[in-house]
């Protein structure tokens, strides 16, 4: 018996190769319903969706099988705002966008900015789960940093990157590479001041 084709429905955002990479088979491959349920669980632990239905039913031959895939979508996005106080440092505000499946691609993307009197933060985050159609994640982190400082003395810049890669290297193992770069200067310095 062989799986004659998989039919997805359901994904109004997601699209359909990043549900079809969930299973290790394809389209003419031997049916093997353990590969069917394994993709099945795989599929429901993206977090994409709120319900997941994997079904096998007969063919256009006798020897043939269609996987039925129904899933339904749920929110994948959440944005956070707030202000915090200190003293000395006054009133600040925190504002984040984080979505885990950027454009149905099954993408992780952040924004995140942090400001108050004198300082700001800002925050960047991507990754790309399946490059080539691999289990392949290339991603990176980002961050730009101004502080200016009350005394007037100098105020400071500093940023940092880091590239990562991941891939699995056994069923339940990941081996992850990173590096980073960063930097920082000290800008407008003002020797006469106390």
């Amino acid at each position: 018996v062989t799986v004659e084709r998989i039919d997805i429905e359901g994904n109004e955002t997601t699209l359909d190769r990043v549900i079809r990479t969930q299973f290790s088979l394809i389209e003419g491959d031997p049916f093997n319903p353990r590969a069917i349920r394994a993709a099945a669980e795989r599929i429901r632990a993206l977090g994409y969706f709120s319900n997941v239905d994997v079904t096998a039913r007969e063919g256009t031959a006798t020897d043939t099988v269609v996987v039925d895939v129904d899933v339904e979508e749920q929110g994948t996005g959440s944005f956070s705002a707030g202000a915090t106080y200190a003293l000395g440092e006054g009133v600040g505000f925190i504002g984040s966008f984080t979505e885990t499946n950027f454009l149905g691609r099954g993408q992780y993307l952040k924004l995140e900015f942090t400001g108050g009197v004198g300082k700001r933060r800002y925050a960047f985050g991507f990754a790309d789960p399946n490059v080539f159609g691999r289990d392949l994640t290339l991603g990176v982190n980002a961050h730009y940093y101004e502080r200016d400082w009350s005394s007037g003395l100098f105020d400071t810049r500093s940023g940092e990157i880091k590239p990562y890669i991941e891939f699995p290297i056994s069923e339940t193992s990941r081996f992850g590479f990173r590096v980073g770069a960063e930097g920082s200067t000290i800008e407008n310095y003002d020797g006469t001041s106390e």
